[in-house]
């Protein structure tokens, strides 16, 4: 459940920002995400409940209705969501696997770890041995603990001064690397000058 939190609350700051960078079709399927109505009835009143949901973030009412039944469209044809019968004999979309995976794909690209109004003094030490086989999820960790400004310490070595145990565990799941990565607290290096200057501590 946690994990599940971790990227819609994403999604949700994502679509709440009106940001002009992302497709109407990714936002449609960030609003059916998070919208979590039945996810959305069809039938006469489809397209009303499809505004509706759209209407409940700030970031998404700029578009038309044609526009959402086209992204809803889109999406569907991507194999991103399904309609399917629940129990009582209605039609709903259900978001796909392939779906969900789209998603925290789009998450960890919108991932920032928030930094602390004061620094408690530690610092949080991410280590991996990751196989061989799972080279392309290796590669992608490192570039993800690039991307969010972690210092290199060594090969498969990456520090950070804030608490991020949520969003490397995220990520290292996503990538199918998890039980090889480790997230240790530490109170002191021997040389952390180096560190201090580079995170401006």
């Amino acid at each position: 459940m946690a994990d599940k939190d971790n990227y819609t609350e994403k999604l949700r700051d994502f679509l709440n920002s009106e940001t002009t960078e992302a497709k109407i079709a990714t936002v449609a399927l960030c609003v059916l995400a998070i919208a979590s109505i039945p996810i959305l009835v069809l039938g006469a009143s489809a397209m009303g409940n499809a505004v509706q949901c759209f209407k409940m973030f700030k970031g998404s009412k700029k578009y038309s209705k044609i526009q959402i039944k086209s992204a809803v469209n889109n999406i569907k044809n991507q194999k991103l969501i399904e309609y399917i019968c629940d129990k009582n004999g209605k039609t709903v979309v259900k978001i796909t696997k392939k779906g969900k995976m789209r998603l925290r794909a789009f998450a960890i690209d919108l991932m920032e770890i928030k930094k602390q109004k004061k620094w408690d003094g530690k610092w949080r030490l991410v280590i991996f041995d990751i196989p061989m086989r799972f080279t392309k999820g290796r590669e992608a960790l490192r570039y993800h603990l690039k991307e969010l400004n972690f210092f290199k310490f060594q090969k498969s070595a990456w520090i950070f001064p804030y608490p991020c145990k949520d969003e490397i565990i995220f990520i290292a799941d996503f990538f199918g690397v998890s039980k090889f990565v480790e997230i240790l607290t530490v109170e002191n290096l021997l040389r952390e000058e180096k560190l201090r200057n580079y995170f401006h501590l």
